[in-house]
């Protein structure tokens, strides 16, 4: 079980944040594996869809124990959003042979820097 000690260290919460992003980021990965048929009935069927399922629900408790413990909003959607953004253009270039374009390298770069700032005390 988590503690209070744990949702007080900057640390811990972007850890956990990063986990739950991590969760939602392979969760969409695995719903575009079990979508590739283009059938929906083979895609319900899929395990990759239940995979995906089971890290939609684990993200959706990374995050309700990030604001029931009080965590700041503004700072959890600065660090989902950065790095939802740099897994899945990566998992798009790795795993489905998609190019990366300069604008969205630009796009990374600032969006991390974002963050940067606005975590910055």
């Amino acid at each position: 079980m988590l503690t209070s000690n744990f949702a007080a260290s900057k640390p811990a919460q972007l850890t956990l944040i990063g986990a739950a992003v991590i969760a939602v980021a392979v969760a969409d990965v695995l719903l575009k594996k079990a979508t590739t048929h283009g059938n929906l009935e083979q895609a319900i069927r899929s395990p990759w869809l239940w995979g995906a399922v089971g890290l939609y629900l684990l993200q959706i408790g990374f995050f309700t124990y990030a604001f029931v413990s009080g965590w700041q909003l503004s700072h959890i959607g600065a660090v989902q959003s950065a790095l939802y953004a740099v897994i899945v253009l990566a998992a798009g270039v790795l795993l489905y042979r998609e190019t990366l374009t300069p604008v969205q390298i630009v796009g990374m770069v600032l969006a991390i820097g974002g963050v940067a700032l606005i975590n910055w005390r």
